[in-house]
């Protein structure tokens, strides 16, 4: 865990032999500039909530300037923990894991999450659980970059899945059934739950819940909306929907996670 206070501005340089998780908890930086093995890449905006990924072995630098107060979590994944979760087929494909810098994905928010709140406060069981969300960033990384795919017959096409994908966005509440998805890719229901499963490796009722969970977190880390308000804006039926899902999802109560992420 890393808090720094009263600088606007701050140098980043980390190397690693194994990979590198760095989640923003608090603080946007909101310009500067990134290199990756001396190589610069462009900068995007880092809020809470966003993620760095560096893989094993490459450099990374540069600087940023946002607020003067901020949090982070840096989680380090030892080299032979993937060989061993993998197996052999890892060790010849390491490089398909290419670095990122500022991205944003709801499961793997979730894992770093979940192993912020057991370094806050630890128990005989933390070290399990820790290990257990290491493997899930490792398998969640692999499969957003493609790596290990093999194309599936059936799958939405790319032009279809990212009109899903902006429904998906745009639509909340009682509008957002499969049947009005399907029906704007002119298709049925079975059909359409079978495709994007085979184009995501989730089914839709996984996706939107992840996508409300991350917009969850999101809104109690830089809002002081109540949990009943934040279930509404997110799609949840009800406050005890919210608190359930959210519950299993992170650990612990959003409430806490509030407090937690404010600690």
């Amino acid at each position: 865990m890393v808090k720094r206070t009263g600088l606007k501005r701050q140098e980043t340089k980390i190397f690693f032999p194994g990979h590198v998780f760095l989640l923003n908890l608090h603080g946007t930086a909101r310009n500067g500039e990134n290199f990756v093995d001396g190589r610069r890449i462009s900068f995007s905006s880092r809020h809470p909530g966003s993620v760095v990924f560096v893989p094993a072995g490459i450099d990374w630098t540069g600087w940023d300037e946002g607020d003067e107060t901020a949090s982070f979590l840096l989680v380090s994944i030892e080299q032979e923990f993937a060989e061993e979760m993998f197996g052999e087929a890892v060790r010849h494909r390491q490089t398909v894991l290419p670095p990122s810098i500022g991205f944003r994905d709801g499961l793997v928010e979730m894992a770093l999450q979940r192993i912020a709140i057991e370094l806050k406060q630890p128990d005989p069981l933390s070290a399990a659980m820790v290990e257990g969300q290491a493997k899930q960033l490792l398998v969640q990384m692999v499969r957003l970059n493609g790596a290990y795919h093999e194309s599936l017959k059936g799958g939405l096409s790319s032009f279809d899945l990212k009109r899903t994908m902006e429904m998906m966005g745009s639509l909340s509440g009682e509008n957002l059934t499969l049947a009005a998805l399907a029906k704007e890719l002119g298709v049925s229901r079975f059909h359409f739950c079978r495709a994007f499963k085979q184009s995501t490796g989730k089914t839709p009722h996984a996706f939107i819940a992840e996508r409300r969970l991350e917009k969850s977190s999101g809104m109690l880390r830089s809002t002081s909306l109540s949990a009943t308000e934040i279930a509404l804006e997110c799609g949840f039926g009800s406050s005890s929907h919210f608190t359930n899902a959210f519950r299993q999802a992170f650990g612990v109560s959003p409430m806490e996670f509030r407090r937690r992420c404010r600690i």
